[in-house]
């Protein structure tokens, strides 16, 4: 689609599918640059997964076109764009880079983890050594210490490994939860999960058994949360994925605003996926536009 296309698509905005229209809040990220392609002009397909580090490394998850993405993004500069593909990871879904530069990758059609070197080649299958029964793996997060949270829907729990792949905790899902969708987690062991029916943020601190409400539900804010991000200062992101929206939560769990909306151009979002932190800026895995979207934050 020509930018022109793109551009006259967006004339009429509709109301975020599956819940009522809301008006959103006043805009907090500014569109920086989009995604359409990788360096041979090979159009993105689908992509669900993004993962950033510090240094302005951007993993794609190109979900539909069954490869990842390398990108590097620096002082407004955008390079890169390799393609890797990984015969162990056909179906890319969910990417995370560890503080070494690895990047793990939840392969949606083996469900497994598997965790590439810094060369972009294999290394080795993630398992959970000696968790308390198999684990199948819907979601995964890393915190700053590169401790491994795994949501696992199946056995209704999240597993915590440490950096060996040694298992170090394991909680049950919220009772009452009837969908959760993604898990985040902080430095020091705080762990959050979102229930997408209830669109409820809960948490669960270091030494907790057990999960608890973060704040009431958040329906009449968000119409169906997939994914959760920790900003590591009590903040959290949240993807409103039927919403097409980025809604932000404060450290209590309350709304604080919604940025984006619904459309084709650049700066709005159609069915997003995930989104990850790179310095100042926030990156938007923009599944239904067949794009990935790098924001500003405010300063």
């Amino acid at each position: 689609m020509t930018a022109l296309a793109r551009t006259l698509s967006v004339a009429v905005m509709l109301a975020p599918l599956g819940g009522p229209a809301r008006a959103a809040s006043p805009a907090r990220l500014t569109h920086e640059r989009s995604i359409y392609s990788d360096s041979a002009e090979v159009a993105l397909k689908g992509p669900e997964g993004v993962a950033c580090d510090d240094r302005g490394t951007i993993v794609v998850a190109d979900t539909g076109n069954g490869r990842l993405l390398l990108y590097a993004w620096k002082d407004g500069n955008l390079d890169g764009g390799t393609q890797l593909r990984i015969a162990q990871a056909s179906y890319p879904v969910r990417v995370q880079i560890d503080s070494k530069g690895f990047v793990l990758v939840l392969d949606r059609r083996t469900r497994r983890i598997v965790k590439l070197d810094t060369k972009g080649a294999f290394a080795a299958y993630v398992d959970a050594q000696g968790a308390s029964s198999p684990v199948t793996p819907a979601a995964i997060k890393l915190d700053p210490a590169d401790n491994l949270y795994i949501l696992d829907v199946v056995a209704g729990r999240v597993v915590v490994l440490s950096p060996d792949g040694k298992v170090t905790r394991e909680l049950p899902l919220p009772q009452g939860a009837k969908g959760v969708t993604d898990v985040a987690a902080e430095s020091g062991g705080k762990i959050y999960v979102v229930d997408a029916p209830s669109a409820t943020v809960f948490v669960a601190e270091a030494a907790d058994k057990a999960f608890k409400p973060l704040s009431a539900s958040l329906k009449e804010s968000i119409s169906f949360p997939g994914y959760l991000a920790a900003d590591n200062h009590g903040k959290l992101l949240v993807v409103d994925q039927s919403g097409s929206a980025v809604v932000r939560l404060g450290n209590d769990g309350s709304f604080q605003g919604r940025d984006l909306a619904l459309g084709w151009m650049d700066g709005t979002l159609q069915y997003p996926a995930q989104l990850c932190l790179t310095g100042p800026d926030v990156v938007v895995a923009d599944r239904g536009n067949n794009r990935v979207q790098i924001f500003a934050m405010p300063k």
